[in-house]
């Protein structure tokens, strides 16, 4: 099958014109005309009928069929051809959230840089869950990533490494800086700075919320988890982080999560599913599985 074949069909389907179909890819319009019978003799179907009395191009069921399948198929080949072409490279194209960079990767960066694998990474920083979508689109083969749940996914293969718990961080002047622990039911009427949708954060927020069944204001989104904790501490608004990101000296105070769910922030090895990786990616597969969470 030829893909362009597929490509004048998916546009056919879209404008139901010969002629503009022919104009989009300047070509000639029995060029494309042919390209429809071809498609309809490998499926030994009729996938377009062509109504002259009334001027019009109409799609079969099973045209439309094939327009459906037609875009899985040309995303896979996509995909194929990014996975060859990344095989031809030396560069590993790995994904990075801020929060496990700064946090966990470091335990293993000498080993990469004596194997080195280091030298080879092309890192690409960003929230779990905008380097997930990355991830199942081919932009990236092989990522650390943050979750509020273990990762079940039929798109990606993953590995859990382990859980840290998520807390409510609150300024020493707020009220609620004397307590140790807090339950989301008593948080309804909070005002909360969060973090934007790149991290899993926000999913998190909304597990707990529903939890309890309480619906408290978000003021104000930021991709900067320093921002985060700076609003915080100036007592603009309290928020919710991955504990391990809360150091002594950021001048805000934790609270445990009293509401028994099972959320926390959950760090996985993730490739996509079905993907083979090189040899180098292989070994840093390796390396990235005996980090300590």
């Amino acid at each position: 099958m030829n893909t362009r074949d597929l490509d004048y069909f998916r546009a056919l389907v879209d404008c139901q014109n010969y002629t503009m179909v022919a104009r989009q890819f300047a070509v000639s319009q029995p060029a494309v005309t042919q390209a429809i019978h071809r498609l309809e003799k490998e499926f030994a179907v009729k996938l377009v009928i062509q109504d002259r009395h009334h001027q019009q191009t109409n799609i079969t069921r099973a045209g439309h069929l094939l327009y459906k399948n037609a875009q899985q198929i040309q995303a896979s080949l996509r995909l194929a051809h990014q996975e060859i072409d990344s095989a031809q490279q030396a560069e590993i194209r790995f994904g990075l959230p801020p929060i496990i960079g700064t946090l966990y990767f470091p335990q293993i960066a000498e080993k990469l840089l004596q194997n080195g694998l280091l030298q080879q990474l092309k890192i690409t920083e960003t929230g779990s869950d905008e380097l997930l979508h990355k991830l199942v689109k081919g932009e990236i083969n092989i990522a650390l990533l943050g979750s509020y749940l273990p990762f079940d996914l039929p798109t990606v293969h993953a590995v859990k490494l382990g859980a840290r718990p998520f807390s409510i961080i609150v300024s020493p002047q707020n009220s609620l800086a004397t307590q140790t622990s807090i339950g989301f039911k008593d948080l309804g009427q909070a005002q909360f700075i969060g973090l934007d949708g790149k991290y899993v954060h926000p999913q998190a927020f909304q597990a707990y919320c529903d939890f309890a069944g309480v619906h408290p204001e978000v003021i104000y989104r930021t991709p900067d988890i320093s921002w985060v904790k700076a609003l915080v501490k100036a007592n603009l608004g309290i928020s919710m982080l991955v504990r391990d990101v809360v150091k002594p000296d950021d001048g805000v105070v934790c609270l445990d999560i009293e509401d028994q769910l099972p959320v926390s922030f959950n760090i996985s090895v993730v490739t996509r599913a079905g993907y083979l990786p090189t040899d180098d990616e292989q070994r840093f597969i390796d390396q990235l599985l005996k980090m300590t969470v």
